[in-house]
């Protein structure tokens, strides 16, 4: 059996030491073998990479959704299955809903919540996050909120494919917007630049990417914690899209984020940006890729992405009834599924092992994403189970070069069966 400390020092180490060394000759430019101006030279990325106009339209996954869902305005994965939520003025209640047919598995209601105007749904990893801060109105909301529960509190969807939360496992996080003057004034619908429909968790903060009706932009503001309280959504970034924002989500275990949305104009066109190689938490000082999808009479109003692994998830759209010339149109809700993993730099992963038992059992793994054979340099296996429980290796597995496999301190893993280090 190998000693535990001679894998932490043995493979952890050595990669600390490279990249300590590296910081010291860095070059700037574009590191993304993809894109036009790709340099070969740069260490760092500085955010400078240019790409080609690239067309895609994700395939349909499911056609029709329920009519449940007609306007299906967040999804989010958890527990493995798929999630959505309506916009305001629908239930507020989630829908865990079947990726192969249309069925709604589970409603689930927050007892003394209300849905003003729910617009993005996150999941970290054990916690929900359902946003409601529509805010097209008038831009005067003083009731942003984002309510918070756990996974855990939904019960078996097979005995109760109708559950309640319980208001006392529903926390509330109230925030303003750091640059929007206090108290808001009220202006013409559609005309405001703090409408929000775009939320992720990640790494203990909510960030926030608004909806610009003015200057087709969008703001990236934190909110520097996931508690229960009243907070400033501090504006740190601003990314020139020319569509306006409709969703946003993180691919588990990687910095790679999407944003979505369309043009308010026209036949409505449909965009995502795929962000890579940011780092220091701007997630918009690295590589900002565009993809031009189609328009809304195949797309319907599309208001909704999730990640299901490192680089393939799903898309919804809510029903759209509206004119474009020369015709009427009806498009209702969709699942459609993306992979972009052919329109990415290889992007380490972090696999953690947040439960109790096998290494191969995919649920002891954070996002069910466990380690594959083939993990890309700079990824990291993170053992981190709960305390009194273990960790057991119980397939043989090899630490390939440039990976690191981490035992946090005073976590048990037990190593069972045979266990390679690549040098």
């Amino acid at each position: 059996m190998p000693d535990l400390k001679y894998i932490f020092f043995g493979v952890v180490l050595p990669l600390l030491i490279l990249e300590s060394f590296s910081a010291h000759s860095q070059t700037p430019g574009c590191t993304d073998s993809l894109a036009n101006n790709f340099n070969a030279s740069a260490t760092v990325n500085n955010g400078s990479c240019t790409y080609t106009t690239t067309n895609y339209t994700p395939p349909v996954k499911v056609n029709r959704l329920s009519d449940t869902l007609l306007e299906t305005s967040g999804l989010a994965m958890a527990g493995n299955y798929l999630w959505t939520l309506n916009d305001g003025g629908g239930s507020a209640a989630i829908y865990r809903i079947d990726t192969i047919t249309n069925a709604v598995l589970q409603r689930v209601y927050l007892a003394g919540a209300s849905n003003i105007d729910w617009e993005d749904l996150s999941f970290d990893g054990t916690h929900f996050y359902i946003g409601d801060f529509g805010n097209n109105a008038n831009g005067a909301r003083t009731n942003l909120k984002i309510y918070k529960f756990p996974l855990s509190a939904i019960p078996d969807f097979n005995a109760y494919p109708l559950a309640i939360i319980d208001s006392t496992l529903i926390e509330t996080i109230h925030f303003v917007y750091g640059h929007q003057p206090q108290p808001p004034v009220a202006v013409a619908a559609n005309s405001t630049v703090y409408d929000c429909e775009a939320m992720i968790v990640d790494s203990g903060r909510i960030h926030l990417f608004t909806k610009n009706w003015l200057g087709l932009n969008t703001v990236h503001c934190v909110i520097n914690s996931i508690a229960a309280g009243n907070y400033t959504a501090v504006p740190q970034d601003t990314l020139a899209t020319n569509y306006l924002v409709t969703a946003a989500a993180k691919a588990p275990g990687r910095n790679l984020i999407v944003l979505m949305g369309y043009q308010n104009t026209g036949t409505a066109r449909h965009f995502m940006h795929l962000l890579t190689q940011y780092s220091g938490g701007d997630f918009f000082n690295g590589n900002k890729r565009r993809l031009d999808l189609p328009n809304v009479v195949t797309m319907g109003q599309a208001e909704a992405i999730t990640f299901r692994n490192e680089s393939y998830g799903y898309i919804s759209n809510e029903k759209f009834v509206g004119g474009i010339n020369p015709f009427n149109v009806t498009v209702y809700p969709k699942l459609r599924a993306f992979n972009v993993g052919s329109f990415i730099p290889a992007i380490p992963t972090t696999y953690l092992f947040t439960g109790s038992g096998n290494w191969g059992m995919a649920s002891n793994w954070n996002f069910f994403l466990s380690p594959t054979a083939n993990t890309i340099a700079g990824s990291k296996i993170v053992i981190d189970p709960p305390a009194g429980h273990s960790c057991i290796l119980n397939i043989p597995y090899t630490v390939k070069t440039g990976t690191s496999l981490q035992v946090r301190p005073g976590k048990s893993f037990i190593v069972g069966q045979n266990l390679t280090l690549q040098r």
